[in-house]
């Protein structure tokens, strides 16, 4: 049998080398599994405008503003995945699946159980916001909008205009694939990724539908991750190897006090 001594010694080994590896980069993501205080989401549930969702050390809110005014006055929603149309409450319309809100094969496991809609599904919903706060410059961020599709032969079409600002000064801009009913770049039931990198400090993103529809408008919003240069941070953080040799260390201090003990 072990001494007790062994077993404190091991217990220590393994608590060492777990903090040893807990280390992580400053990228979080937000997928809207888990709830802004980190609960399980709800069907239709509320995103309030001040709810903080945290990636790492960067909070982000998201709203959206109506009636162009510059000003959020609408909040987001869960939407489940394959919830069913519930009454016109669902985020988009796919071709796979007995359902509403179904990726499409081999995207399942991007899309998750859960995304962000705008409240009232299906109508125009304005401009999207993402706003966020952090220690240092957020200098990259990257986000998904789902089901980008359309009828270009009815000039019923979904395209989105994606800006990044500080403060008022925007940095840079993308414009989405323009959506298609079918053929090899549609993006039926399937994630287009936007992404800005290198970008001097993004406080907001803004998202607006620039396609030629007029009604049946949704967005899914899923998977965002703002980036802090760590760079900048006046409080710096150990590297993995840092804590290694420090982890490595404290081992060889509980080693020393273990072979007098005994």
């Amino acid at each position: 049998m072990k001494s007790s001594h062994s077993i404190k010694m091991v217990n220590i080994f393994f608590l060492v080398l777990a903090l040893s590896f807990s280390y992580k980069s400053f990228a979080g993501l937000i997928d809207f599994e888990t709830t802004a205080n980190g609960s399980t989401p709800l069907d239709n549930g509320i995103i309030n405008i001040d709810d903080t969702f945290m990636a790492d050390g960067v909070s982000v809110k998201f709203g959206f503003d109506t009636n162009g005014d510059g000003e959020i006055d609408s909040h987001g929603v869960f939407e489940s995945v394959g919830g069913g149309k519930e009454g016109g409450n669902s985020g988009f319309m796919s071709s796979y699946g007995n359902s509403y809100d179904i990726a499409a094969t081999g995207s399942e496991s991007l899309l998750g159980d859960f995304f962000l809609r705008q409240k009232n599904a299906y109508k125009p919903f304005g401009t999207f916001h993402i706003i966020y706060d952090a220690l240092n410059p957020v200098t990259s961020a990257s986000g998904e909008i789902w089901d980008i599709d359309g009828n270009n032969n009815k000039n019923k079409t979904e395209q989105f205009f994606v800006e990044a600002f500080n403060g008022e000064l925007s940095l840079a801009s993308i414009l989405s694939p323009l959506g298609n009913t079918s053929g090899i770049n549609s993006l039926d039931g399937k994630p287009w990724a936007f992404g800005f990198s290198d970008l001097s400090n993004i406080t907001r993103i803004e998202i607006s539908f620039t396609g030629s529809k007029n009604n049946g408008i949704g967005l899914a919003f899923n998977n965002f991750s703002p980036i802090e240069d760590i760079s900048a941070r006046t409080n710096s953080v150990p590297e993995p190897s840092t804590l290694i040799i420090f982890s490595l260390g404290i081992i060889g201090l509980a080693l020393r006090r273990y072979r007098k003990a005994t």
